[in-house]
């Protein structure tokens, strides 16, 4: 694709394909996804999109690379140093290619406490400056991070644009119809500490993340050198409470759902024990910023993580040292499962023991799995069978009635295979299962709409209005009433087109 436009400093690349769209003149979102990505089914997703390798090929390799798009025009910095190794470099290549929502489920997003954005938004002075020194518009990182503000000029204004859009295939830059509100509030000491923590993130380049196990020792450091400790190594958690207590109100803990500290399952008690999760870039900043009484970066905590090593015993190179006393609760807690899945079976067991459970997963695994699965059952097939013929019969009625409904019916979309059976009430049963029905295949191929068929139907409607209106239009006037182009039209569809201006002159407008 020639001409496609350079990111600017810390641009969305979501914001910059859809610059390339402006700059273009493209009229549908369909001839961008074919011109940019070679494929009408991308998603338009502003903070972590996939297939990026079809963007770096609008580049030279001077240019821009992958890694170059990922950490300096995605979100993706703000969540990889949290995960582990491993799973970086997977979704680096979800993102390089397919990820079919792999990615926001493996980073956490989609368990996240933090609220989601649900509008996209603006800073209305940076989009000031912007037509003043770019001459358009165009979408920042920052903005789409919830908890950041603008640091020059306050508060980050919502746009009437969904972030999740239910056009997906849109990529829409700012502009005065999207962005109406002008009016922008100062911005909290907090939103502004909270900004600066986050582009001290979006600037860190690529680096190898640490594991969950370097975290926990972190943060069971964090706690002993701030006096938090019982004991050899018991949390104290209500000293833990005070100190947050001190450094972040109620009130912005609520904004962002994580006020509830005092609870047993709270995410700040178990983000001092042993990680088995990713946490999130907030909850990082709220507990760190409060335990640190200096100046601190993003970059000296994550070398300060990577310095810790992993704790091996020297008996066995075992973690935990399987001492005597471990040995009978090990045996005990075995003896009391099997005598749990013998009388309820597992799933029962699970909700009835539900501690003793997490305990063998924790520390038995796989003695706990081989278990399970010897006394999981098989899965017996219950009801009646599915009379096939009869339901072939039943729903060929339905839509040889709905077709007799819609002959002149002009502006229905067009009757795919898809389409005729989402008019069923049993679409999904009855695609899965088109082999066992064969009059519904026949009316499917007799009935379905290929291009061709689709775009002379929306010609066929346009010419009718024209004519009953007494009004003859212009042949670019009448493509564009249609929704087509030039470009679009199949050859069939100019065939007809050629007819009607060869044999009904007087309906085209010279």
């Amino acid at each position: 694709m020639l001409n496609f436009p350079m990111p600017y400093e810390h641009e969305l690349i979501y914001s910059t394909v859809a610059r390339a769209g402006i700059r273009l003149a493209f009229e549908s979102p369909k001839q961008l996804l074919d011109a940019v990505f070679k494929n009408r089914q991308v998603i338009a997703t502003v903070d972590l999109p996939c297939h990026l390798n079809a963007i770096v090929n609008q580049y030279s390799e001077e240019q821009l690379s992958l890694q170059n798009i990922i950490y300096k025009h995605t979100l993706f910095p703000i969540y990889a140093p949290f995960v582990p190794e491993v799973r970086r470099k997977q979704c680096i290549k979800w993102m390089a290619n397919i990820s079919q929502g792999s990615i926001h489920l493996s980073l956490g997003i989609n368990a996240s406490r933090i609220p989601i954005i649900h509008k996209l938004r603006y800073c209305p002075k940076c989009l000031k400056e912007q037509a003043l020194q770019k001459g358009e518009f165009y979408w920042l990182r920052l903005w789409q991070i919830q908890g950041a503000c603008c640091p020059q000029h306050g508060k980050l204004v919502e746009s009437t644009l969904d972030l999740r859009s239910l056009h997906r295939h849109d990529f829409i830059v700012p502009s005065d119809i999207s962005c109406t509100e002008w009016n922008q509030e100062s911005a909290t000491n907090d939103e502004l500490f909270i900004s600066s923590k986050l582009i001290e993130l979006l600037s860190i380049p690529p680096l190898v993340s640490s594991s969950y196990e370097q975290w926990t020792i972190f943060y069971n450091e964090l706690a002993k050198r701030n006096g938090c400790i019982r004991g050899q190594n018991q949390i104290a958690f209500d000293q833990i409470l005070e100190k947050i207590s001190l450094r972040w109100s109620q009130k912005f803990l609520r904004q962002y759902h994580l006020d509830d500290l005092a609870s047993e399952t709270s995410w700040l008690r178990h983000i001092f024990r042993k990680h088995r999760k990713s946490f999130s870039y907030l909850e990082h900043i709220i507990v760190i910023e409060a335990f640190l009484n200096t100046d601190w970066s993003f970059a000296d905590i994550f070398t300060q993580v990577k310095s810790f090593q992993k704790v091996v015993s020297q008996q066995n190179n075992q973690i935990k040292p399987q001492d005597t006393n471990f040995e009978i609760t090990r045996a005990e807690n075995r003896e009391k499962w099997v005598d749990l899945v013998q009388n309820h079976g597992v799933k029962p067991a699970r909700h009835l023991q539900a501690a003793l459970y997490a305990w063998l997963y924790r520390n038995d695994k796989d003695w706990l799995l081989q278990t399970n699965q010897n006394f999981h059952q098989k899965f017996i097939p219950q009801g009646t069978k599915i009379d096939w013929q009869k339901r072939d019969l039943l729903y060929v009625r339905q839509l040889i009635q709905l077709k007799n409904t819609l002959i002149w019916d002009l502006d229905s979309p067009r009757r795919s295979t898809k389409w005729w059976l989402k008019q069923t009430s049993t679409s999904n049963t009855l695609e899965k299962n088109l082999h066992k029905l064969p009059l519904i295949r026949c009316f499917l191929e007799r009935y379905c709409e290929d291009i061709s068929c689709y775009q002379i139907r929306r010609l066929t409607k346009v010419f009718i209005d024209s004519n009953l209106n007494r009004q003859p239009l212009p042949q670019w006037r009448i493509l564009r009433t249609a929704g087509l182009s030039e470009e679009r039209m199949t050859s069939e569809t100019k065939k007809f087109l050629e007819y009607i201006i060869h044999e009904f002159p007087n309906m085209i407008k010279n």
